[in-house]
């Protein structure tokens, strides 16, 4: 069974799922939705999830 969620936990400096969902958190929470940053982050982690869970 495995460990719940800790976000206390230093994440690894080489985790880039991580570090994009992190950033697009961050920029959905300062209501920052509308930059090119938050848009440019979201294509990328839409297509991962596109590669990850194809239809």
């Amino acid at each position: 069974m495995p460990a719940p969620f800790d976000a206390l936990r230093p994440r690894p400096a080489d985790d880039y799922d991580a570090i994009l969902l992190e950033g697009l958190f961050q920029l959905a929470i300062a209501g920052d939705t509308a930059s090119w940053e938050f848009e440019k982050i979201e294509e990328e982690v839409h297509a991962r999830l596109l590669q990850a869970y194809p239809a």
